[in-house]
């Protein structure tokens, strides 16, 4: 017994992707290295690429 499967049924599921130069903007990452990320991973990334490849944040010390 053989069974036909429509094409338009099946769906895709694929990760989100980012665009890095927004994502680098909102999280306040210099331009310089920004640039090196876009050079690194392309114009969009996923959100796992992103922040592996972020640089390590400042660390905010309370006086």
């Amino acid at each position: 017994m053989t069974h036909n499967i429509d094409n338009r049924q099946t769906q895709r599921h694929s990760k989100p992707t980012y665009e890095v130069a927004s994502h680098c903007k909102n999280n306040g990452i210099d331009k310089s290295e920004a640039r090196k990320i876009v050079q690194m991973l392309g114009r969009f990334a996923s959100r796992h690429e992103l922040e592996v490849n972020a640089p390590p944040k400042k660390p905010r010390f309370r006086y």
